[in-house]
């Protein structure tokens, strides 16, 4: 009797405490099959990095394959405003820290420096309150190289690094070099796998995947070993384990006459507009002539290069538009199919400030080729100096984009709107403030006083670039911005 009123007891003790303990613990946000709705957590975005190209590059004397010295230094120049706490700090991509004391001062500020080897220039915000963009900090790189085999103006944005970069404009034709220059600023090593594209689609071959940059410090990859005797290619960069910035040197050789070069950057992503500022013609009656007497020369006529990184054809449609009514500019139209890259030459142009606009039935890649020609004498190769740049579509934007305008040469910004309309557009930094009003898929060109620091913004979206003449040597520089995104994210918590 008695084992049996335990039994009762101990029985009606659990029953309770099944029905009692779920009120004595925390009611569950959740219930089963449901997601866990987790915790909010802030995180502070990552400090700003912008990575510079340094010097041109030639191969090295000598019996070691692959081995490539720096030709003299580039120049960089940066604009930065920093808020309080913040530094900027700056790293040699050779595995050494770079001792370069402009770059020491904690507010930032205006300033230039010389380097051979890539560098990294990054904002250290350890209070994480800056607000990142081309105002916080932007740089850009230039050189004149003037060596054997290799003459011209070459410049760049210092990029932001990326896990997936595009570019397009490079050439393994007779008389061209392209150059992959791979850079990665982290401490932690990056694997690069790469994608060619010709005009006849996908180019296979060996080592194109698996390569190694090892943490702060560059790689250096010759395009003709992988895909040789290319007119145009487009080149994919993926990379894993950390992001890297990546360029093509460019090179044009004509016989034994160095015929131009330059640094191919990252192009805008692909879109179905797009809005490419710049193109500044000169030289048309100098270029005819080298022509005329010599078809390697026929790369001095502007062309607009198309890749389409989709599945489906795109019909490609393309106004080249004159900043007036002197400047009568030409329409295009072209079907490219997917996965293939496609050389559209612009002629008919006179001398003149252009800026071009493309659209298409699918997203494309596009960017225009445009060369500077300056000679004494009909025949080429009788004291002619040529040279080309890449012009890449600008992704358009209101916000205040600032860039940094070299000490020498005649530098021209061009400003573009798009099908969203008219745009009145403010250039501070260049003398008294300027204003402009420019109408629906036109543009608008100013010059710039050599050694200022331009912000461009505007009411409407705009695509800017900046064009540098050196003596008949130009370079193409656009005008982007830059950010790391933070936020919030959400952590499960089980």
């Amino acid at each position: 009797m008695l084992k049996r009123i335990l039994s009762l007891i101990i029985t009606l003790a659990a029953t309770a405490a099944v029905v009692i303990a779920p009120s004595l613990l925390p009611t569950p946000e959740t219930t089963v099959g449901e997601a866990v709705t987790g915790l909010s957590q802030q995180v502070k975005a990552k400090d700003l990095t912008l990575v510079c190209p340094g010097a041109a590059v030639q191969s090295s004397s000598g019996n070691k394959v692959g081995s490539f010295s720096s030709i003299d230094t580039a120049a960089i120049d940066y604009a930065s405003q920093l808020p309080a706490g913040a530094s900027l700090k700056t790293l040699k991509l050779v595995g050494a820290t770079a001792n370069i004391s402009a770059l020491s001062d904690t507010n930032g500020g205006l300033g230039n420096f010389a380097t051979s080897a890539a560098v990294a220039i990054t904002v250290a915000d350890p209070k994480g309150v800056a607000t990142q963009n081309s105002t916080l900090l932007s740089a850009q790189n230039y050189q004149v190289v003037s060596a054997n085999g290799i003459n011209g103006a070459m410049a760049a944005n210092c990029q932001r690094p990326a896990a997936e970069q595009w570019l397009l404009g490079a050439s393994t034709a007779i008389g061209r070099e392209a150059l992959l220059v791979l850079a990665n600023p982290n401490a932690t090593d990056a694997t690069v796998n790469l994608q060619l594209f010709g005009a006849n689609g996908l180019i296979d071959g060996a080592g194109l995947n698996g390569i190694a940059v090892p943490a702060n410090r560059t790689a250096i990859l010759p395009l003709a070993g992988f895909a040789p005797d290319n007119q145009l290619l487009a080149v994919q960069v993926v990379a894993q384990g950390a992001s890297v910035s990546s360029w093509v040197q460019q090179k044009t050789v004509r016989g034994t006459l160095a015929g131009g070069a330059d640094f191919i950057s990252p192009a805008a992503d692909a879109a179905t507009q797009l809005v490419i500022p710049g193109l500044l013609k000169r030289g048309t009656k100098d270029a005819s002539a080298l022509i005329a007497s010599n078809s390697d020369y026929q790369d001095l006529t502007p062309a607009l290069g198309i890749f389409v990184p989709g599945t489906q054809t795109a019909t490609v449609t393309v106004q080249v538009i004159g900043t007036d009514a002197k400047t009568f500019g030409t329409v295009l139209q072209q079907n490219v199919e997917p996965g293939q890259v496609a050389e559209l030459p612009i002629t008919g142009l006179k001398d003149g400030d252009y800026s071009v606009f493309v659209s298409s039935n699918q997203p494309v890649i596009a960017a225009v080729r445009l060369s500077r020609t300056l000679t004494a004498h009909a025949t080429a190769g009788q004291n002619s100096t040529t040279d080309f740049a890449w012009l890449n579509a600008v992704a358009p934007g209101v916000q205040n984009r600032r860039l940094a305008v070299p000490n020498s040469g005649i530098s021209k910004l061009s400003v573009a709107t798009t099908e969203a309309g008219a745009a009145t557009v403010t250039i501070t930094g260049n003398g008294p403030s300027q204003t402009l009003r420019i109408a629906k898929l036109t543009s608008s060109s100013v010059t710039l006083a050599p050694g200022s620091v331009v912000t461009v913004s505007s009411d409407a979206p705009v695509a800017a670039t900046m064009v540098v003449d050196f003596n008949a040597m130009i370079v193409a520089v656009p005008v982007l911005d830059f950010e790391n995104h933070g936020g919030s994210i959400r952590v499960a918590v089980r």
